[in-house]
């Protein structure tokens, strides 16, 4: 039998002449722990390739392979909390510079400067995403949606003729701007 004291887990342990003996234990707080990573492009339904422009901000599509810009490290992170999907983040390496994938509050994709963390505290991040399979017919196809806003997914967004990265609220199974192919390269 357990019962919860201010955070922390109290365990009944024994029984000794009618004394009931109690260890105390810290709960384990909610967390996510970098477990591995590996390199990865990702690909929308164009077949277009998903590119980073830290310096301007931008997640953006194109036709080139520019590996530099579209070889992203896709970290699996395991969490003490469940959750349907599995947790991811994003960083990429360009021009000499290490940067982390974000979503802002406004909902938007930025990068940070720096690598993600091997440890984030808490239960929602705007660097963690939860990989999910897009289509049970389709097991290589996958959604990412935001820890940090349920029901929020990245996602393709057209804007002024480009094919951006952003984030869009979906409860549409089928709704494709947000299914993306993820191919593993070598050397992760």
């Amino acid at each position: 039998m357990a019962t919860d004291r201010g955070g922390e887990n109290i365990d009944i342990c024994n029984e000794e002449d009618g004394v009931l003996l109690f260890t105390v234990n810290e709960v384990q707080e909610d967390a996510w722990r970098e477990s591995r990573s590996m390199k990865a492009v990702i690909v929308n339904t164009f077949q277009e390739f998903l590119a980073a422009f830290p310096e301007n901000d931008l997640a953006e599509f194109i036709n080139e392979y520019d590996p530099e810009r579209i070889c992203f490290n896709m970290k699996i992170y395991r969490s003490t909390s469940y959750y349907d999907g599995i947790s991811v983040a994003f960083t990429i390496k360009v021009n000499g510079g290490m940067y982390s994938m974000c979503c802002t509050d406004q909902m938007q994709i930025c990068f940070k400067s720096g690598d993600s963390p091997a440890r984030i505290d808490g239960n929602t991040s705007n660097m963690i995403f939860y990989q999910k399979i897009f289509c049970q017919g389709d097991p290589d196809v996958f959604s990412f949606e935001s820890s940090l806003k349920k029901g929020y997914y990245l996602a393709l967004i057209q804007e002024n003729g480009r094919h951006k990265l952003g984030l869009k609220q979906s409860q549409d199974d089928v709704d494709t701007s947000r299914a993306f192919d993820i191919h593993m390269k070598n050397g992760s």
